[in-house]
């Protein structure tokens, strides 16, 4: 029986991500060694490089991950409106929740940004939460729950406002996620069409 089996190396990659997100949440990018990633993951610098080509790579993709479980969080969230401008919301909501965690806040807002490219930035975010969230924005304007606007324009307003706050949140004690939710409900709601006055 190998050693080497799918299922080892894929424990193997899954640690060593697990490892890198907290380092990368505590120390930074610049603060983060991967020689201190490979001790504490448990394995040798040559498992690092057989799953990650380098740092920016490991980093990379500690972000997608990241992304790709708040994307999860984000479309349960979706899912559990009872028509689609209460899908969004509440997507909006979770989106908040998910940004607001100390170490994806550092990561996701604070690290990227000086570490991804735009390019890189943009593939993984709308794989995963843009992908989630702008097809439920549009979903709600097609099916007349809410006015319909320029999508790209609106979304980004969106997603860098949430980005923004919640990095300013963090910094300050003027504001908390609390006032957060109810200023975004507030922000969103003059976009709604109500429904009912049909």
């Amino acid at each position: 029986m190998t050693t080497n089996s799918p299922r080892k190396r894929r424990t193997s990659r899954d640690r060593i991500l697990a490892i890198a997100t907290m380092h990368f949440a505590k120390l930074g990018y610049l603060g983060t060694s991967l020689e201190a990633v490979v001790k504490d993951a448990g394995v040798s610098r040559g498992a690092l490089y057989h799953h990650f080509a380098d740092k920016h790579d490991l980093f990379r993709l500690v972000c997608l991950k990241l992304q790709s479980d708040n994307a999860k969080k984000i479309d349960s969230a979706i899912a559990s409106g009872a028509n689609p401008w209460e899908g969004f919301v509440n997507g909006i909501h979770s989106m908040l929740d998910t940004a607001a965690d100390k170490g994806v806040r550092r990561i996701l807002f604070v690290e990227r940004v000086s570490v991804l490219t735009w390019d890189e930035w943009s593939a993984i975010d709308m794989g995963t939460v843009g992908g989630s969230l702008r097809p439920a924005m549009i979903r709600a304007m097609d099916e007349g729950y809410m006015e319909r606007r320029p999508v790209a324009a609106l979304w980004y307003l969106i997603a860098g406002s949430i980005s923004r706050v919640t990095t300013i949140a963090a910094e300050s004690d003027e504001i908390d996620l609390d006032d957060m939710h109810d200023e975004f409900e507030q922000l969103l709601s003059k976009y709604r069409i109500d429904r009912d006055q049909d």
